[in-house]
């Protein structure tokens, strides 16, 4: 509370920059399907659908400002960088699954979207919501699209920071059935969400946190689950970017709004 304290506009300031991440995160993460991903291997032009999805998560998240001209030069801006960002990214081949490249791309994105902060786009204010409209409501709550936000990051991020730290840093990758990638991500989508609740909180984490192996020795020979599923560097990677991002979600809960 004491940041916005000494920042009593910061959660006004944030608004449509935070609406401008969850864009950016649902078009590069649930919404880059395996045939935009294949695409986006064969060059530029194979990432013009990738840049026009995110282009449009954009449109759709700043849809009640479109009639400001220079949100849509930003828009255009984003999606352009995030065009470019791409090619130059395939473009170091070696570079595909390295942790700390991912972490720089990201970071980049990210510092693109802040730049609006820059701009008298900032001042954007939540709609008038006279007749408590859900749709409205929904819009203008700060923690719900914080929280999207957080559970997008555990989940389908997570997947792939997983998949990076092992190809790089542990230097030991074993690709993951349909069902073991489906259950890390709805995993760390449980942990995040509880943090949402903190009552009775740890009696939540140690639930989901024995549900792995109970799982693993009820159905492992009829959904074919592999080793790896229990080995002791996936269940600590997938529980810990869980837990880290529902603490995350905590703070800025408590914080910020």
């Amino acid at each position: 509370m004491l940041i916005v304290e000494y920042f009593p506009n910061i959660n006004k300031i944030m608004f449509i920059f935070l609406r401008l991440v969850l864009a950016h995160l649902i078009g590069d993460f649930p919404l880059q399907f395996n045939k935009v991903y294949n695409l986006k291997q064969k060059g530029l032009i194979g990432i013009i659908p990738h840049a026009t999805i995110i282009m449009l998560c954009y449109i759709i998240l700043s849809l009640p400002y479109l009639n400001l001209p220079g949100l849509w030069g930003f828009i255009f801006f984003l999606t352009i960088t995030h065009l470019f960002q791409d090619s130059i990214k395939l473009s170091y081949k070696g570079m595909k699954f390295s942790f700390l490249f991912y972490i720089l791309d990201q970071i980049f994105h990210l510092s693109f979207i802040s730049m609006i902060l820059l701009t008298n786009l900032r001042q954007i204010a939540p709609l008038d919501n006279p007749k408590d409209n859900l749709i409205i409501s929904f819009y203008n709550n700060n923690l719900t699209i914080t929280y999207l936000i957080f559970l997008i990051l555990a989940t389908y991020n997570g997947y792939f920071m997983i998949r990076n730290i092992k190809t790089t840093i542990i230097k030991k990758f074993t690709p993951s059935t349909t069902f073991e990638k489906w259950y890390g991500i709805l995993e760390r989508a449980g942990l995040v969400s509880i943090f949402l609740l903190e009552k009775y909180l740890f009696i939540y984490i140690s639930f989901i946190l024995i549900l792995r192996p109970i799982v693993f020795i009820i159905s492992r020979k009829k959904l074919s689950i592999t080793e790896e599923f229990i080995s002791g560097l996936e269940t600590i990677l997938s529980w810990s970017i869980g837990i880290v991002s529902g603490l995350c979600l905590c703070i800025v809960k408590h914080t910020f709004i």
